[in-house]
């Protein structure tokens, strides 16, 4: 009787646990603004993550969380990369 119960304890920690472990859209705006910003200031073409980074910004004052993350985990990965 005692395993269904600690399989069941086990299960509500992971779950409770992988919320906490997932960036905000908000942690992920303020993470990838300096990175824009940066890249901009370069002279670097930005195009599709600058996009992505402004539907992320829309969504996010609109409330969409999830869909404002999406855009901006969209547009990190868009970034050009940091070379010398």
């Amino acid at each position: 009787m005692r395993q269904p119960i600690r399989i069941a304890a086990c299960a509500l920690l992971l779950g409770l646990a992988s919320p906490a472990l997932a960036q905000t859209a908000i942690e992920l705006k303020k993470d990838l603004l300096p990175k824009i910003k940066k890249a901009q200031a370069e002279g670097k073409d930005l195009g599709a993550a600058l996009d992505e980074y402004n539907q992320g910004d829309k969504a996010l004052k609109d409330g969409l969380q999830d869909e404002a993350a999406d855009h901006f985990k969209k547009a990190k990965a868009a970034m050009p990369a940091e070379g010398k």
